[in-house]
């Protein structure tokens, strides 16, 4: 059993720590951190597992009952709490950005390779759970088929009902980033160029942000990118992608349906209410990449799909990109 200590209990944190409750049965979280004691206090009781509550990063992080760590505290806190982290040797599952400028990207990635060599394995990982979500792996086992020919271009959709602190640039490291790694990874390709454009304003939106964000990018193959990232679109959360090849297009739908079209044939959408964030969509992606942390501090082995540092610069370096087109 897998001793878990959570940094952060906000909508990511107390999620992470009730997928582990009710799915992960290789792991419990025994430790929580967070600047709001009453939130702390609160998730505690619900998980009648916790051991340590405190405000105080270091004690959670270096406490015998923690074993393993989850960052999943606000973004611009990721470097530091991944400094504590290292200095803890404990292994860790840090949700994404790996920092909010590439500045820090490149200097904390750095650190951590340096810290991996000399410990000799793989220690942090970081939390883009789309590798594990059932469609786009569905999405890559097709492409590999080869019967859709090679992907010309994709679209990409990421609609929140509301992103509260946004700004244009955390559009970028915040959002979009999962479209630039999970593209990454479904083509084993790299991104080569980003532009940033920008349709008429949406009123229901934050003054100063720029939104809704419509994104051209290429990756080496030639394959290209039209994306949209919405902030605050006020009626239910939309993921969705289509990746459209030389003899047909695969579709990725708002509950993770899988939709076909080719020789003639086409599938259809799946109806229903939207959810309000992207917690119920992406469910049984976070439960499988907890699986996945947990199964390979176990067994002390590297499982592929998991993002490391240096899957978490690349997306970075990517979002820099964009923000530099801002």
């Amino acid at each position: 059993m897998v001793k878990v200590g959570i940094i952060g209990v906000g909508v990511m944190g107390a999620g992470h720590a009730r997928f582990i409750r009710a799915h992960v049965p290789g792991a419990e979280v025994v430790g929580l951190f967070d600047i709001d004691s009453a939130k702390v206090s609160s998730l505690a009781n619900e998980l009648d597992t916790v051991k340590v509550q405190t405000n105080n990063v270091a004690e959670l992080m270096n406490h015998p009952e923690v074993e393993a760590i989850i960052i999943a505290s606000p973004d611009p806190l990721h470097v530091e709490h991944l400094r504590a982290a290292i200095t803890s040797k404990k292994p860790t599952l840090c949700e994404k950005p790996i920092a909010t400028n590439i500045e820090e990207a490149r200097e904390i990635a750095q650190e951590i390779r340096d810290y991996e060599k000399s410990i000799g394995k793989r220690m942090i990982n970081f939390g883009f759970m789309r590798r594990f979500d059932p469609a786009y792996r569905e999405v890559k086992r097709l492409i590999e088929t080869g019967d859709f020919g090679k992907p010309t271009f994709f679209r990409t959709i990421t609609r929140n009902v509301s992103s509260t602190g946004a700004t244009t640039p955390g559009l970028y490291t915040n959002i979009a980033i999962h479209d630039f790694d999970i593209f990454r990874w479904l083509f084993n390709d790299e991104w080569v160029s980003v532009r940033s454009h920008y349709p008429r304003n949406s009123t229901m939106s934050q003054p100063g942000v720029a939104d809704p964000l419509v994104i051209t990018a290429f990756m080496k193959s030639g394959i290209m990118m039209v994306g949209d990232i919405v902030a605050f679109n006020n009626y239910g959360y939309d993921a969705r992608a289509e990746i459209v090849c030389e003899k047909g297009s695969i579709e990725i739908g708002i509950n993770g349906d899988v939709i076909t079209r080719a020789n003639r044939l086409m599938g259809a959408h799946t109806g229903g209410g939207m959810a309000e964030n992207w917690m119920p969509r992406f469910e049984t992606s976070y439960i499988e990449e907890l699986r996945a942390w947990i199964s390979a501090i176990e067994s002390g082995s590297t499982n592929s799909d998991l993002a490391t540092v240096d899957d978490a610069l690349a997306a970075n370096e990517v979002c820099a990109l964009g923000v530099a087109s801002i």
